[in-house]
């Protein structure tokens, strides 16, 4: 069963931004998820002569998605555009409230806070009202085959997992990690094994919220250490990372094979920029 909806994609005409497209056409095309494009054009514009002009992302959008569905001949999903002038995670965060997931680059280097270079992957990883795919440097773009899921306290985690797996018919890895700083707990022998019991715990109920998508053997493991240390040696080619309820700085987003998806709690309060008030937020 293919799943249905729609993803926007946000491009800037960068390399990052064009490998999010990329992502975003090669994984519609597996999943029949529709694409919506949005180019956000600065408010300022300075005028520059004509050989140090650089193409605005509304100028750069028609030829870089040409090229791209030249690469999906006859399976590429149905693609929407639109081109507007304002603050770019502004924009992104309005189009994504009307879609499934929002899909954006993040840069080679990371910034102090939050992954990538850009204020725009720094605003929209903590505003996003829907799951947000960070595709990486390193990340190969392919379709995916299997969900590395990063068990959570949040069962929304597990739950999307569960209905994307159940939509395009993926294989499901559960992986846990905890940690333990021994400086903090100089007898911690009785904290490690509570630790360990609490990762346990939160382990068997993600397992058990996408049992249903189990036609084989869920493969799971309970991994102590840091989740960017596990991940660097846990994260295959054609992954697709599920994480919820974490720093996306302790992800190492600029090394990672795979993408990585950042699933919104279940339930909070989202406030969306020129919006007047709030939006509480429950996914069903």
């Amino acid at each position: 069963m293919q799943a249905r909806g729609r993803t926007t994609v946000g491009f800037s005409g960068s390399g990052a931004s064009r490998r999010a497209l990329r992502w975003a056409l090669v994984d519609g095309a597996a999943t029949g998820r529709s694409v919506h494009v949005v180019a956000v054009d600065p408010p300022h514009r300075t005028t520059l002569p004509a050989p140090l002009h650089e193409a605005l992302p509304s100028e750069a959008l028609g030829p870089a998605l040409a090229e791209e569905l030249r690469h999906l001949p006859g399976r590429a999903p149905a693609v929407t555009t639109s081109c507007v002038t304002g603050t770019a995670h502004v924009a992104l965060l309005m189009a994504a409230a009307t879609s499934d997931a929002l899909v954006l680059g993040v840069g080679r280097r990371v910034g102090p806070i939050g992954p990538g270079t850009g204020h725009v992957v720094r605003e929209c990883v903590p505003h996003s009202p829907v799951p947000l795919v960070l595709v990486g440097p390193q990340a190969v773009v392919s379709p995916a085959r299997r969900l590395l899921l990063v068990s959570s306290e949040d069962d929304a985690v597990a739950e999307w997992a569960l209905l994307r797996a159940q939509a395009s018919g993926l294989q499901v890895r559960v992986l846990t990690t905890w940690s333990l700083n021994p400086l903090r707990y100089p007898d911690h022998d009785d904290e490690r094994r509570r630790r360990h019991l609490l990762a346990a715990q939160r382990h068997q109920r993600a397992g058990q919220v996408v049992a249903p998508v189990a036609r084989r053997s869920i493969r799971a493991d309970i991994a102590e250490g840091q989740l960017g240390d596990v991940l660097a040696h846990r994260v295959t080619v054609g992954d697709l990372v599920v994480v919820g309820g974490v720093d996306p700085h302790d992800v190492p987003m600029r090394t990672l094979r795979a993408p990585v998806v950042l699933v919104p709690a279940s339930v909070r309060t989202v406030v969306l920029p020129d919006v007047v008030g709030t939006r509480t937020l429950q996914r069903s």
